[in-house]
């Protein structure tokens, strides 16, 4: 059951805002109804408000998965890829995600109506779970992925989960029927299923295709989302103004073009262009006990694109029962182990720069006075020890207690 504290004083924390800033020890951070109140070194506690000691604990903004599939990816599944019907309402997906101190989702790929009514389910409170941002289908190329590959050609997965257009002006249009409906972004894929086997260049998004859904997501005040899977389709994509790269590439173990890379993170950096790798995803090896700390990514990519300034968001690509939320704790983790990132600048990433990119900054993403009240608790300091970010104590989501740890 959750609980609502009309006010409530969290005091003695390890404050880890989420701008960047420094960790503040002993801070208070006062909750009002949904919202943020005062938080600091010097804020005064009403004596009225329920006071929590959150001695030896860290505090953060709840954090941000930019990269979700509500509705699954297939391979296994069955169906493989769902509307609410067939995912209880995406009841795993929307409620697991708050288990790991996920509050907020971006879905980038899903059922057009049935994603739209979740998200405004889960606003309005009828549904319990993270808050979610969706672009709900993504445009795609007939027998491309991933309508024929982890979809496996299901009728109501390609019916409902993608946009084919074969012209400009067919794009443009379903741009415009989806901006009428109420999605977020735009999401297209940019793939000729080389993961999957030999490429085929024909299954690839055409690029003047790409530039009539960019033009017209951008006429309708959207942002488009592309994914993408070489160095060398990501800087085609950023120079036709895709607005963030996702994946950037999926086969992490092979060599990359060094100077290729290097020119795209100048151009991603001099755009403001977005990066979301979900590493964790794509091509990594784990212990057999399945420690984070082990995972690799089989390259020193990101931690290059960090280095160049590109604006990096963190996203787990989850996509069945169970992944959502733990995966986002692990993509954190090889960010600062495997990639090199000082575990505040991830925190951040995961918190701030995920705001920024899902254009919910004004409300989220910070422990900051006005801002909603979606706060993760957790054991041991995760800017020091990026694996304290596990430790869940207790997670607050609009004021409200959603989730209680072990001993909370």
């Amino acid at each position: 059951m959750n609980q609502y504290e009309p006010s409530l004083a969290l005091t003695n924390a390890l404050l880890i805002d989420g701008t960047g800033g420094p960790v503040i020890d002993g801070a208070t951070v006062v909750v009002s109804g949904s919202r943020i109140a005062a938080a600091g070194t010097d804020v005064l506690v009403s004596p009225h408000a329920r006071v929590v000691d959150l001695a030896g604990k860290a505090l953060l903004p709840g954090l941000i998965d930019a990269h979700v599939h509500l509705g699954g990816l297939g391979f296994r599944s069955t169906p493989p890829f769902g509307g609410r019907a067939a995912t209880d309402d995406y009841a795993a997906a929307r409620e697991g995600a708050l288990r790991y101190g996920v509050t907020t989702q971006r879905s980038l790929g899903d059922f057009l109506h049935d994603s739209i009514a979740v998200r405004d389910g889960i606003e309005s409170g009828t549904l319990a779970g993270a808050r979610v941002v969706t672009s709900g289908p993504s445009f795609q190329v007939e027998g491309g992925h991933p309508n024929a590959t982890v979809w496996g050609s299901e009728p109501a997965a390609v019916r409902e989960g993608a946009r084919m257009p074969k012209s400009a002006e067919e794009a443009e249009r379903m741009v415009g029927e989806l901006a009428a409906t109420g999605v977020d972004l735009v999401k297209i894929i940019i793939s000729n299923n080389a993961i999957f086997g030999p490429a085929r260049p024909e299954l690839k998004m055409p690029w003047h295709l790409t530039d009539a859904i960019v033009d017209a997501a951008h006429a309708h005040g959207l942002r488009v989302a592309a994914h993408t899977e070489t160095v060398e389709d990501a800087r085609a994509a950023v120079e036709r103004g895709v607005d963030d790269i996702e994946h950037l590439v999926l086969r992490a173990q092979e060599p990359q073009d060094e100077a290729a890379a290097e020119e795209l993170f100048a151009l991603m950096a001099d755009r403001g262009t977005y990066l979301v790798p979900t590493m964790v995803a794509h091509q990594f090896e784990a212990s057999a006990d399945g420690d984070a700390r082990t995972l690799r990514y089989g390259n020193h990519l990101i931690r290059r694109a960090y280095e160049a300034g590109v604006r990096l968001g963190v996203g787990s690509d989850a996509h069945s029962p169970g992944l959502h939320g733990w995966k986002l704790r692990d993509e954190l983790v090889m960010m600062v182990h495997d990639q090199g990132i000082p575990a505040p600048a991830a925190l951040s990433m995961a918190t701030r720069t995920n705001a920024e990119l899902l254009g919910i900054a004004d409300r989220l993403g910070t422990v900051e006075p006005g801002k909603f009240a979606d706060l993760l608790i957790v054991s041991g300091n995760p800017a020091q020890d990026i694996t304290a970010i596990g430790h869940i104590h207790q997670v607050i989501r609009d004021g409200r207690v959603v989730f209680k740890g072990a001993g909370a």
